[in-house]
């Protein structure tokens, strides 16, 4: 692999992959259109390791997998570790999953650089339920501090609603009696993507660009993995991909607009 096509300074040296798209939870806001009754759409595992791989050559410093809910996937253990023995890796979650013998698989991988971001969207069950359904808060809550408890390095991940917003520093003072640092709590906007009817309408211009991988393709940014952001529908080379992915960048900067679709060679 050659220098010219690392990742250049400019972009994000992360990789992103949409592991699966369903989900055991039906949030009315979900941008990747996540449900029980989503096809799954699973990036095959054989490509799953191509890509750590490939990622890892082309000077990619950090891995998240998302979905869908990832731990729905059997073998969701196998792709944690292998993504995890090569570079940190980001698992996003509900965290509603984690209990029995998922749960002790996990602890399995807990010596690995691996984060654990849960989904959590509130202080109280009222700011969480809202948009992700009865009962929810309390069981992401409980895998949090059994995550917690097992050693994990463990993340929040909230995203912000007309329900949640007046309580976000409630939210931000519960998580850091958990236990969890400042540094490690993220707080999106919502976003009209997906299944959600309102928030915000980001274009590519308004996002830094974050290498993200799905069955269907590579797009500009894990937050609108759509056919607005599509950069290519081929994935193999990823320095090829990347390559793409800095020409639009470098078309934007000089005023050339938003994102084109290639075909990488």
């Amino acid at each position: 692999m050659t220098n010219s096509t690392a990742v250049p300074a400019t972009l994000a040296r992360r990789l992103w992959l949409y592991t699966n798209f369903d989900c055991n939870l039906a949030c009315t806001y979900c941008l990747s259109s996540s449900s029980p009754r989503a096809a799954r759409r699973a990036i095959p595992l054989e490509d799953f390791r191509r890509l750590i791989d490939e990622a890892r050559g082309a000077g990619i410093e950090e891995c998240f997998l998302t979905g869908g809910e990832p731990f729905l996937l059997p073998d969701i253990f196998d792709r944690l570790r292998y993504a995890a023995e090569r570079l940190p890796t980001t698992v996003l979650t509900n965290g509603m999953l984690l209990a029995g013998a998922r749960f002790e698989r996990l602890r399995q991988l807990q010596p690995l650089p691996l984060t654990i971001q849960i989904s959590l969207d509130g202080a109280c069950a009222a700011c969480h339920d809202a948009f992700r359904g009865r009962g929810s808060w309390a069981k992401t809550v409980a895998s949090i501090r059994a995550l917690l408890d097992a050693g994990f390095h463990v993340a929040i991940g909230a995203t912000e609603t007309n329900v949640n917003r007046p309580h976000i520093e409630e939210l931000r003072e519960f998580v850091r009696k958990l236990g969890i640092l400042d540094e490690d709590i993220f707080v999106r906007p919502l976003t009209r993507r997906g299944l959600s009817a309102e928030g915000l309408d980001l274009r590519p211009e308004e996002l830094a660009p974050e290498l993200t991988v799905t069955v269907d393709g590579a797009f500009w940014h894990p937050q609108s993995a759509g056919e607005a952001m599509l950069i290519s529908r081929s994935i193999f080379p990823l320095d090829g991909t990347l390559a793409v992915l800095r020409a639009n960048l470098e078309a934007m900067t000089a005023g050339g607009g938003a994102p084109r679709q290639y075909r990488c060679a």
